[in-house]
């Protein structure tokens, strides 16, 4: 299993918990003469822009043995810039046609490697995370707040959290679980500019260990999910792992994550204000309202992984 980048990130945690899965169906990670190579790969794992971290990740496949299993995320598609769009879809394409099995973790992920490739790759879903037992919450979760987890950048939603959350009249802490990317660190100053004007608290928790993530999962008040755009979302399996159920804006994959489990999620439609404003006041008056018992029933991703790693194999 091979994943560059930082620890915290989030595609390096789903390496991490596939890892476990597989092992508990008896696959052995191995560090040298694998029987298959399975690698992860997202331009924000690499540093450089979308093109470096293609050449990256090719260069780094030329001295790999076959067959290789390649997970991709964050795919390109909709974003807010068409011309870094472009780029990105001209660098993902160079990485999905490099010769390898590609799997990808939604239906909508599968149509856009179609798009770019005219191959359509292998669907598996994103795990449930395995969640660390949380420990007592800092202090800052003593009053009612809205969680936002994962990287902070353009149209992951946190404008969005502030502007809902002022408009509440508690006026709850927005609390964004994690850190900005690297190329949105200036994003961070305008999110706290926005959150003065209009009089919410909003804090900005910088990059969290697995333990750290569980217990601020658990400790947040209300969790949303704002993101109109997204890809397949590892901070939605990290709240639903964590026995909660979030107030989630209707996308590709959060319909996708509906139609596996209708009660999963509170869905709202993204350009709602009422909606949102009506579920997230519920979810600050009533504890209840976005925690469960257990996580949601899942598919077995680790025994879906055994069988494509077998077909592969047998293939070769």
């Amino acid at each position: 299993m091979h994943c560059p980048g930082p620890a915290h990130h989030g595609v390096a945690r789903h390496a991490r918990h596939l890892a476990r899965l597989l092992a508990d169906e008896g696959v052995r990670i191995a560090a040298s003469d694998p029987d298959v190579v399975h690698v992860q790969f997202s331009d924000s794992l690499y540093p450089g822009d979308a093109s470096a971290a293609a050449d990256a990740f090719t260069q780094w496949l030329a001295d790999v043995p076959e067959p290789v299993v390649l997970t991709v995320h964050d795919l390109p598609g909709n974003d807010p810039d068409p011309a870094r769009d472009s780029r990105r879809s001209a660098a993902y394409r160079r990485v999905l046609t490099s010769g390898v099995t590609v799997v990808v973790s939604a239906r909508h992920e599968a149509d856009k490697v179609e798009a770019l490739t005219g191959e359509r790759p292998h669907v598996i879903p994103l795990p449930l995370p395995r969640s660390a037992p949380p420990s007592p919450p800092p202090a800052l979760f003593a009053e009612p707040s809205v969680g936002v987890a994962g990287f902070i950048y353009p149209g992951k939603g946190h404008e969005e959290a502030i502007r809902a959350a002022a408009r509440q009249p508690t006026r709850p802490r927005v609390v964004a679980l994690g850190s900005a990317t690297r190329d949105h660190r200036d994003l961070v100053v305008k999110l706290h500019g926005l959150a003065g004007s209009l009089g919410v608290r909003f804090t900005v928790t910088g990059p969290l260990g697995e333990a750290e993530m569980s217990t601020a999962l658990a400790a947040v008040t209300a969790p949303l999910v704002p993101a109109r755009q997204v890809s397949a979302s590892g901070s939605l399996m990290s709240w639903l792992a964590g026995s909660r159920r979030p107030l989630v804006a209707a996308n590709e994959f959060s319909r996708e994550v509906v139609e596996r489990n209708p009660r999963a999620v509170h869905l709202y439609e993204a350009d709602d204000r009422d909606a949102l404003d009506h579920l997230l006041s519920r979810a600050l008056r009533d504890g209840a309202h976005t925690r469960t018992a257990s996580p949601p029933r899942w598919e077995d991703v680790g025994k879906r992984h055994v069988e494509l790693y077998q077909s592969v194999v047998d293939g070769c």
